[in-house]
């Protein structure tokens, strides 16, 4: 199967996932706090960048934090105006220009690797077609006893734990320079919901703009404060590494 099969949205998981909005979510501000913190330990990141960027969220923010970033997205979706020139649409990663290839140190696989059957061929073709690359940044849906009928509906092949995802990464000819697992309270929440209901929502709630985005705001620092304080073994909803290449 190809990889644009595997990792192109169709029209009602964007509508599902990226509802306008969305970066207003406590979920969404939470994981972009995360990835900020970890790209800010990387003295040496270079030029980043996100593959399967969607609208580019993500690239958005960083940009405004002041990273080097751009993305690239399979599907065919309209990205956020203000990235919009940072963004390239409809594109498979190991198509773009040579002239921007050449020059990408950080490749940032954000839920990305769920998708796809063998992320371990599509790592190392990434590894092959970026000749300064030297590092992947990644972030996974985790545990396997959480799959659900979300991860169906998002076309996931497994959730992960630190094993398995370490596998991936030394497979790849890597080595884990720091993993960990976060949204740490959210893990009993979805266990007991997927016991006492078999099943969990499709798509995010968007906050309204004043108190409830406020509300959000607050929730999204509590859980980024619970992944800087709680010890990063313990089981989350979701795992961020870093992984070096060997160059």
């Amino acid at each position: 199967m190809a990889e644009s099969e595997i990792t192109s949205f169709d029209q009602e998981q964007f509508e599902a996932i990226y509802p306008q909005g969305v970066e207003r979510h406590y979920w969404n501000r939470c994981r972009i706090a995360v990835i900020t913190d970890n790209l800010r330990s990387i003295k040496d990141a270079g030029p980043m960048l996100e593959v399967g960027c969607g609208k580019g969220l993500v690239v958005s923010a960083l940009r405004r934090n002041g990273f080097d970033i751009t993305g690239v997205e399979l599907a065919e979706v309209e990205p956020l105006k203000e990235v919009a020139p940072f963004v390239h649409v409809n594109t498979d990663a190991l198509d773009l220009d040579p002239g921007i290839r050449s020059g990408i140190q950080t490749i940032l696989l954000l839920d990305v690797i769920e998708h796809l059957e063998d992320p371990v061929a599509f790592m190392t073709r990434l590894r092959s077609a970026f000749p300064k690359l030297r590092r992947f940044v990644v972030t996974v849906p985790a545990r396997q006893e959480l799959f659900s009928n979300y991860d169906r509906f998002n076309r996931h092949f497994r959730r992960y734990d630190m094993p398995l995802l370490r596998h991936h990464a030394e497979s790849s000819m890597g080595k884990v320079r720091s993993a960990g697992y976060f949204y740490h309270a959210l893990y009993p929440a979805a266990w007991i919901q997927l016991r006492t209901h078999g099943a969990r929502k499709l798509n995010f709630t968007v906050p309204a703009p004043g108190v409830p985005s406020f509300f959000h705001r607050l929730l999204g620092y509590f859980f980024f404060l619970e992944y800087k304080v709680l010890p990063s073994s313990w089981r989350g909803t979701s795992i961020i590494a870093v992984l070096d290449l060997d160059v």
